[in-house]
């Protein structure tokens, strides 16, 4: 690595950074790993936090923020280091081990800061690897797809050419045998097309289950790192005083606080208590907290959890002879309409099954209506034939009406990045 970077921007900026001093060996060894990287960027600091912001907003930082982690005096969080990469990678630089170069000296650096604060960043770093990981599958799994079908479409015309070579009867047996040998070899790669289409699709649900194991451990660390801090959000299991703690934060600008106590509720409280919730905020006259809840709720309960909590409700009458009604509170379509939109697509595809196992399949509109509005996991969801092609946001297309196979005459979508 040259000691003077190769732009002018770059230049300047690390000469006003100055010497790397008053640092651990393994504090100053990664702020060095991240001044040779900005160094082959060959960008300024104000270049590379615009393309941060525009192109990998989880990892966006302000200028002063990334002179900091240039200068040693702080760490970046895990999302920072693989967006660099990405974008050394657009420019022709990409090494896979500079990439583990540079986690290495960013563990080492987060344990001078204690074993509490490096568990958070490996933690952090995993489940990056683990999305990434199930990113691949599933461009893996739709490659996978489409040559099946291109390979089925092939047999269907060996098929045609073969039936046409029986009714002629300039028909030879060499060209018989020629298209029987093609049909065949064409039959076993389809075979194993479909043997690799189901593997991934395995992949991907264990892949998930990974991720939201790893998701967790994560918010358990990060709480524990919070508690430590002594910036814990204070907690109770009384929904009221819950409502009433959210709406106090929110008034002091605190939302951060506010966000973690409302998914601290979602996530703990007994689902029995959720109703209490919802009426707590609609009380004391919050109504945005409720979309907030919904959002929180469905991303973190399971699929039983979210078909209980969403129940009509039957009125009590002393008159037997009055039907009984059921009632659907005014909050439960929320929280479905958020369950299509934002819930794991492993719980989002159980909880379809299980409306209709009991008999609500009309609530499935609800669904449908997040579904719409969906942008991850489409490839998951349209493989497993839960919903019609028609009720899939348009990326999904593509795909014919059980769901498995893409129509070859359709324009062909990349739905993650490369």
């Amino acid at each position: 690595m040259s000691e003077q970077p190769s732009s002018p921007n770059g230049a300047q900026s690390l000469q006003r950074l100055g010497a790397l001093k008053g640092l651990s060996p393994e504090e100053a060894a990664f702020a060095q790993y991240l001044r040779d990287l900005r160094e082959d960027l060959e960008m300024s600091s104000k270049e590379i936090v615009t393309w941060l912001k525009e192109n990998e907003p989880e990892a966006a930082v302000d200028a002063s923020r990334l002179s900091r982690f240039l200068s040693g005096a702080d760490l970046p969080q895990p999302p920072l280091l693989p967006a660099l990469h990405r974008l050394l990678a657009e420019r022709g630089a990409a090494d896979p081990e500079r990439v583990r170069e540079g986690w290495n000296r960013l563990y080492a650096a987060a344990q001078i800061k204690g074993p509490l604060i490096a568990r958070g960043y490996k933690e952090r770093a995993l489940r990056i690897a683990l999305e990434e990981e199930r990113v691949r599958t599933a461009q893996e799994l739709a490659g996978l797809r489409e040559e099946a079908a291109r390979e089925r479409e092939h047999r269907e015309r060996l098929e045609g050419g073969l039936a046409d070579v029986f009714d002629r009867p300039s028909g030879t047996h060499e060209q018989v045998r020629e298209l029987e040998e093609e049909l065949e070899g064409v039959t076993l790669r389809i075979e194993e097309l479909e043997d690799l289409v189901r593997q991934h699709e395995a992949l991907l649900r264990l892949q998930r289950s990974d991720a939201e194991r790893a998701g967790q451990a994560l918010r358990e660390t990060s709480a524990e790192i919070e508690v430590w801090r002594g910036g814990a959000t204070p907690w109770t299991d009384d929904p009221k005083e819950i409502a009433r703690a959210v709406a106090a934060f929110r008034d002091e600008g605190e939302d951060d606080q506010a966000d973690g106590l409302l998914s601290l509720a979602a996530r703990d409280l007994p689902v029995a208590a959720l109703p209490e919730l919802y009426d707590a905020f609609t009380a004391i006259g919050r109504p945005l907290e409720p979309n907030r809840l919904s959002h929180a709720i469905s991303t973190q309960r399971r699929a039983k959890d979210l078909l209980e909590l969403t129940r009509p409700k039957v009125p009590v009458s002393v008159d037997t002879s009055v039907e009984p009604v059921m009632i659907f509170t005014s909050w439960a379509p929320e929280v479905l309409n958020a369950a299509g939109r934002w819930a794991p697509a492993g719980e989002l595809i159980l909880l379809t099954r299980l409306l209709a196992e009991t008999g609500r399949v009309n609530h499935r509109q609800h669904l449908v209506a997040g579904l719409k509005q969906r942008t991850a996991d489409l490839d998951e969801i349209a493989s497993s034939g839960a919903f019609h092609p028609s009720n899939l946001p348009e990326t999904t297309a593509s795909f014919s009406e059980t769901g498995r196979n893409p129509d070859p005459a359709a324009p062909k979508r990349r739905w993650f990045r490369t």
